[in-house]
Formats: structure tokens, C-alpha cells, sequence
């Protein structure tokens, strides 16, 4: 049990979810991108080039100097994670915001390179398009599912 109150053991796992986020976007780079070439895996899954220079779902990608401040806040919110992280106690938040920061590391990585975030992955039904997104952002959503599930769970779990 004591290696699991370990935090800086979980810190391990930021920079190889990184690297794998970084590796599949430098694929998708090499294989989509440069030849705007759409794969398409299944009948509802597409991987498809698309530059993100907005924040979620490529809201405010049209406004100037929008990646500036985006990289500022990014570097904000990931300190404040960390300072987060650093401070709970509890297991399964710490694994939400391993996650969480890993995937804000990996989008911002892209902000710095390209002043935009890559984003490759398609999900659709028919011409219903979600908007594409990557390795990190399904980080961050698995992260946030996982804080959501521990804030409606832990309560049950210390009444028991």
C-alpha cells in the first residue's frame, strides 16, 4: 500500500503518456498531414488532418494572437494542477490528474512547435462529425471522468 501513497511514482507515467502523445501526432505528421490524406479505419472512424488553433473543439481558433494566450493559460492551469496533485490525498485523484496533466503537457508541446494542436482523430455516424482530437485530449477527458467519478464515489465509499 505504501507504493501506491507514492506520488512521485505516478509522476512517471506524465512523461510517457506524453511521449505517446507526441509519437502518434509525429505519425499522424508523417502520414496525414503532409499529403492531406484521410485514412479511413472503420465506417464511423476516420483519421483525418485537422490544426487546432483554438481551445476545445476549435472554438476561438479565428481571434488574433488566440495561441499566446492559450500557452499562457495552459502553463497556468498545469501549475496549478500540479500544485493539485501534490496536495490530495486521495488515490484516485491523483490518477485523474496524472492524466489530466499529461494531456495539457502534450497539447501545449504542440502549441509551442506549431502554434496550433494536432488533432487527427475523426469519430462520426453517417456525416455527423465529432470534433477531431488526439492521444491528449482523450487523456484529459479520461482524467475528468475519473475526478468525477472519485467526487461522486467517495463520499459512498467513507459512509460504508
Amino acid at each position: 500500500m505504501k507504493f501506491l501513497n507514492n506520488r512521485k511514482i505516478f509522476l512517471v507515467f506524465v512523461p510517457l503518456f506524453v511521449i505517446l502523445d507526441q509519437i502518434t501526432k509525429l505519425w499522424a505528421l508523417q502520414n496525414i498531414f503532409f499529403n492531406q490524406n484521410i485514412i479511413k479505419v472503420s465506417s464511423f472512424l476516420n483519421l483525418s488532418p485537422v490544426w487546432n488553433k483554438g481551445i476545445s473543439f476549435g472554438m476561438f481558433s479565428n481571434l488574433e494572437n488566440i495561441n499566446f494566450f492559450i500557452t499562457i493559460l495552459t502553463l497556468i492551469i498545469i501549475s496549478i494542477l500540479f500544485f493539485w496533485f501534490f496536495k490530495t490525498v486521495n488515490f484516485i485523484q491523483q490518477v485523474a490528474l496524472i492524466f489530466i496533466i499529461s494531456g495539457a503537457i502534450g497539447n501545449l508541446i504542440d502549441r509551442f512547435k506549431y502554434n496550433a494542436v494536432v488533432d487527427f482523430i475523426d469519430f462520426h455516424i453517417n456525416n455527423l462529425h465529432w470534433p477531431a482530437f488526439n492521444f491528449a485530449d482523450t487523456y484529459i477527458t479520461i482524467g475528468a471522468f475519473i475526478y468525477l467519478f472519485s467526487i461522486f464515489t467517495s463520499e459512498k465509499l467513507n459512509n460504508v
